[in-house]
């Protein structure tokens, strides 16, 4: 099923927003030199420098004013910190960039909302565990006084369209729903648009649905209360970060920083942050 125009002014503005965004960070780099800053324009850098592709999300990276933040960022930054590591990001939103980039050795670390899966083990080592999320299905709140559910929302997806992100694993997952719920369940997706521009297409009425993490879609949920978030499409589900499948030293190493660093109490301090 190919992905339909969305109606309205609503994708426009989405695109202004990134384009002024894009230009505030790029003004905010100017003063920001050290080798675990965000690459302006992309090179494989030589040497023992690690280069992560970081999805721009509520929870993995962001800019809070000319500071760029969130949990995945923080916690790579603070564990280099530990290790002496150069670090070097490019953050991204179709994920199929960073993926491709992952198979020809652009990067040696992507992170991204993407659930450990079969599919994805296939092609890429994955890390431990870094925390623990899964998917919800966000749709508008039904609001009219006498709305009494009885038909479970799960079953409310059956012959409806539900909106992913592009080449996401939850693709299998809404298949299999489908399979366990016996009909058909049409999956949409546009690479343009990641998982936040989902739940705000969502909550503005551009589309009708979407299935996200519920990390990103509880925190968007903060400034769009008009949306549902509270229909789990799977169950909890580990969320770790991708690596080549030549890269198991790394991926090893990452694996025994991660554990040491989940018993500080600065995790503790990220996973209330942007989790709670």
């Amino acid at each position: 099923m190919n992905p339909q125009p969305i109606k309205g002014k609503l994708p426009i503005l989405i695109s202004l927003l990134i384009l002024v965004l894009s230009g505030m960070w790029l003004l905010s780099r100017c003063s920001h030199t050290n080798e675990r800053s965000i690459a302006n324009q992309f090179t494989r850098p030589t040497g023992d420098t690690i280069a992560v592709a970081i999805e721009m999300s509520p929870t993995s990276y962001f800019f809070s004013g000319d500071t760029a933040v969130g949990f995945d960022y923080e916690m790579l930054n603070a564990i280099a910190k530990a290790h002496d590591l150069n670090l070097i990001f490019q953050p991204f939103v179709p994920v199929d960039y960073a993926l491709d980039g992952l198979k020809k050795g652009q990067f040696d670390v992507v992170v991204a909302t993407l659930p450990a899966s079969s599919s994805l083990q296939n092609d890429f080592l994955s890390t431990d565990e870094v925390f623990v999320d899964r998917q919800v299905l966000v749709k508008l709140k039904d609001n009219t006084a006498d709305s009494i559910e009885t038909t479970p929302s799960q079953f409310k997806l059956l012959k409806d369209t539900v909106w992913i992100t592009d080449s996401s694993p939850y693709r299998e997952r809404i298949r299999n729903l489908s399979s366990e719920l016996g009909d058909t369940i049409y999956i949409m997706s546009d690479p343009e648009y990641n998982a936040e521009q989902l739940v705000i297409l969502t909550a503005l009425g551009e589309i009708k649905q979407a299935v996200v993490n519920e990390t990103i879609a509880k925190r968007i949920a903060q400034d769009y209360p008009q949306i549902d978030i509270s229909t789990p499409v799977s169950l909890s589900q580990f969320q770790p970060w991708l690596l080549p499948q030549n890269k198991s030293d790394l991926r090893d190493s990452l694996n025994r920083w991660i554990e040491q660093f989940k018993q500080t109490p600065e995790y503790s301090k990220l996973t209330e942050k942007y989790f709670k």
